[in-house]
């Protein structure tokens, strides 16, 4: 254990709540003797010197947001702190793919989040539910229970403002403005726009620095905590109500699950489903208690507040989590460890030598944990003559041995000394037949990195399935965008086949050499796009849902062909595989026709309505024309009957 950790600053050029929950955590980390690091998606610092980090170097790297799947090769928690409506809204299935990259979960006790992970996981033996809490919580400061300035304190962006949806809360705020009762704070601006125009109550801005709002709360004395309709019914608690109990401040907060499960009758309860009016009186009737009875409201918020520091603060939660974090490691590693060493053949691609693909390679090598591997560095006949004594210095220094073979990726011209690169199925066909010398073997790729679970996850994948030929990774694409560097989730491999910006990839597969037919040499080195698509498709294969490479796919070392051609090699799946292969496209990659044969009749349905409604009718003849044609339908039906 390093006793330093590190959370991932997702937008270092905005100020946005995650850098509170991120002063926070540094806080807490250097009140339990830890150190909380600052780190972009990919794990490297983002204050000078912005090193890149390992797993030598942090106990691990906490997500706080599911933008963007794990992109580093460190144990990664996520914090499910999102409500499921979230995802919806940004992109189901994408931003779902992205959270299950990572390592573990931790749960902010919403059954909505934590259901959502474990629908994901129920099919899986090699992952595990979240076993650890962290909610967006704090530990310190604490303040003693109060009444303050009896004002009551609410806190938000009314990020509403920069579009056409209605204020949330907004009535109930417009009452209390015109009351002096009510104190606002939050950006003034929020992407050029005056958020708060027009409140009264509105006093600016409080620095996200972990402190400042709970001493602003303290002073006020009474804080108002309403939630979003999404927070409430995933039951998903906001920070404020953590910094309302941490200043000692008497509560009054909408009617939550989170709030009703965890505290009772210790907070002041509204309905805001009722409308602005009513909470309006519930919020005033609270008011004149809590000033009639400033005794009883302080013991009120005492208990609140007990009850926070004993089950919901930050220290207990990550204190809770490094005490165990090596017995879930351990266990959770268990899970894809393969039941036995099996050895796997490890061939390492580099067509034109590069020192940085060879050093690319042997830290692939290097990281693989769990696994018994025989690699063996394949290089170009020329370059091996050329480098091969440079090559061999360099792999005699390293813990592993790794072997090197000659292998002919080009075609050599008289003329100039010209040359044009093998087709890539010709040349991995004689990989198999003449280097791989185990039943399973990978072959990376020169833009390819394998993470340290790679090659364990994917054999214990096989041995889990017998009967599949091989196992599958999901991996990264990495590339650069206005000066940006991105690496997204490519899609799963039988998405397509061969696009340019979406390879399907060499290391993501482990193949079963048992489980290819004899008869490969008919098909294979005629192929120069889809060698890949060939040999993972020929058998049945089977997720590790685990995202454990990445491909560069701006990088110029890579086997992908300006002459490839997919259409035609396809052709020859069909020849070979028709039973396989000729179900294998799916329905948005048929090419365009006129023809609706292979349609479904549900998709035929489908494209009807579709078409219905994109006619340029106003809608109330819409409306009685599909009126219509439901009550044929349902007549239709019955007669069939």
């Amino acid at each position: 254990m390093h006793g330093k950790f590190a959370v991932i600053k997702l937008w270092p050029e905005l100020k946005t709540a995650e850098d509170e929950c991120i002063a926070r955590l540094k806080i807490t980390a250097r009140s339990l003797g830890l150190e909380c690091l600052e780190v972009d998606s990919f794990a490297q610092l983002v204050d000078p010197p912005h090193a890149q980090l390992t797993r030598d170097d942090i106990d691990f790297v906490l997500s706080l947001h599911f933008e963007t799947p794990k992109r580093y090769d460190i144990f990664s928690f996520v914090a499910l702190w999102n409500p499921l409506q979230f995802f919806h809204d940004w992109g189901y299935r994408q931003f779902t793919r992205n959270l299950l990259t990572h390592d573990d979960f931790l749960s902010c006790s919403s059954p909505w989040a934590d259901d959502h992970v474990k629908r994901h996981l129920a099919s899986d033996p090699m992952r595990d539910g979240p076993a650890f809490h962290l909610y967006h919580s704090l530990s310190e400061p604490i303040f003693p229970p109060t009444t303050g300035d009896g004002k009551l304190f609410y806190a938000g962006i009314n990020w509403e403002r920069l579009g056409k949806k209605p204020q949330r809360h907004g009535d109930l705020l417009r009452l209390l403005d015109k009351t002096g009762d009510l104190r606002i704070y939050g950006p003034k601006l929020f992407k050029d726009v005056d958020v708060w125009s027009g409140f009264e109550s509105y006093k600016g801005p409080i620095p996200f620095d972990g402190v400042s709002i709970i001493r602003t709360i303290h002073r006020a004395g009474i804080s108002l905590v309403l939630s979003s309709e999404a927070h409430r019914e995933s039951e998903l608690m906001s920070s404020r109500l953590f910094e309302s109990l941490a200043a000692g401040a008497v509560v009054i907060c909408d009617d939550h699950p989170f709030a009703r499960r965890f505290f009772g009758d210790t907070l002041l309860y509204i309905d805001t489903t009722m409308g602005g009016e009513e909470a309006y009186a519930q919020v005033q009737s609270h008011l004149e208690w809590i000033r009639s009875e400033p005794e009883k409201a302080r013991a009120l918020a005492k208990e609140a507040q007990d009850i926070f520091r004993n089950e919901l603060a930050l220290d207990r939660c990550l204190q809770r989590i490094y005490d165990e974090l090596p017995a879930r490691k351990q266990k959770l590693e268990c899970l894809y460890t393969p039941k036995t060493q099996e050895k796997i053949s490890l061939i390492l691609l580099m067509p034109e030598f590069q020192p940085d693909v060879l050093e690319r390679h042997i830290a692939s090598c290097l990281a693989q944990k769990h696994v018994s591997m025989r690699p063996i560095l394949a290089m170009n006949e020329r370059d091996f003559d050329l480098f091969g004594v440079r090559v061999e210095a360099r792999l005699s220094e390293l813990p592993v041995p790794i072997e090197i073979a000659a292998v002919k990726y080009f075609e050599r011209y008289q003329a100039g000394g010209a040359k044009a690169r093998r087709r890539s199925g010709q040349m991995i066909y004689e990989v198999i037949e003449n280097l791989v010398q185990d039943d399973y073997f990978c072959i990376v790729s020169p833009n390819e990195r394998l993470f340290s679970d790679h090659l364990c996850s994917l054999l214990r994948t096989l041995q889990d399935c017998e009967e599949d030929g091989s196992a599958w990774a999901d991996m990264l694409l990495r590339h650069t965008s206005d000066g940006k560097v991105f690496a997204d989730l490519n899609d799963p491999p039988e998405t397509h086949y061969w696009l340019p910006n979406k390879p399907i990839g060499y290391g993501r597969f482990l193949i079963r050499k048992s489980s290819l037919p004899p008869d490969l040499g008919t098909v294979l080195p005629y192929l120069n796009a889809l060698p890949m698509d060939l040999l993972s498709g020929i058998g049945k294969r089977h997720p590790t849902k685990r995202c454990t490479l990445v491909m560069d796919i701006a990088d110029g070392c890579n086997l992908e062909s300006a002459d490839a051609r997919p259409e035609q090699e396809r052709e020859l799946f069909l020849d070979y595989a028709p039973s396989i292969f000729g179900k294998s496209r799916t329905d948005h990659e048929r090419p365009v026709s006129l023809s609706t044969d292979w349609m479904t009749q549900e998709q035929k349905t489908k494209l009807a309505v579709e078409l219905a409604h994109s006619v340029p009718f106003p809608e109330f003849v819409k409306k009685i024309a599909f009126g219509v044609y439901r009550l044929w339908l349902r007549v239709y039906n019955a007669r069939s009957d």
